[in-house]
């Protein structure tokens, strides 16, 4: 009867923790990165209609949180086929050396209930930069959907030279919607 009640006990640990620690799954179709970045003084506005985030997000256990996202340059999108095609090479983003974006968070800190502080670096065109940006974030019983906006120097990276033309600041907006499981 002992032996019994210590296995259920274990299973009854066990799924706890596994459920605690699954990932959540991306809704494709929910989730944007979108951009914008002033061209002649006009603000040009874009999207990445590729990217894979991996994440999982428990305000109660943060250290085990996390949000990694990997962007598929080749999807550019700027309503502008030959600027598209101008933007994946050298002087741009290089996509024959530099096929993807990638972010990789290192910690998230409570700020509020709501905003969050992600950690994290982004690797641009092989160059590899610290950046930190405020998290919005929701949840309900089924998705956690987390929000935010940063800025980003394309200089800093490599993107697009010395250029007058174009600013150097881009404005960046993701969200993120990812389902529990």
């Amino acid at each position: 009867m002992l032996m019994r009640l210590k296995i259920i006990l274990l299973v009854f640990v066990l799924g706890a923790f596994t459920c605690f620690s699954q990932e959540l799954v991306q809704d494709k179709t929910a989730s944007k990165i979108t951009f914008t970045i002033k061209n002649f003084g006009f603000n040009v506005p874009g999207n990445f209609n590729q990217f894979i985030a991996s994440s999982n997000f428990s305000a109660s256990n943060l250290k085990g949180s996390f949000l990694n996202v990997k962007i598929g340059v080749s999807s550019i999108f700027t309503d502008s086929e030959a600027r598209d095609k101008h933007l994946l090479e050298v002087d741009y983003f290089n996509i024959k050396k530099y096929p993807n974006i990638v972010f990789e968070s290192i910690a998230i800190e409570k700020i509020t209930s709501a905003k969050y502080l992600l950690k994290g670096f982004i690797t641009i065109k092989g160059i590899k930069k610290r950046v930190e940006t405020i998290l919005n974030v929701t949840t309900s019983k089924s998705t956690v959907t987390i929000l935010t906006d940063f800025s980003l120097n394309r200089r800093d990276f490599g993107v697009g030279g010395s250029s007058f033309l174009l600013s150097k600041e881009v404005n960046i907006k993701m969200k993120y919607v990812g389902n529990k499981n």
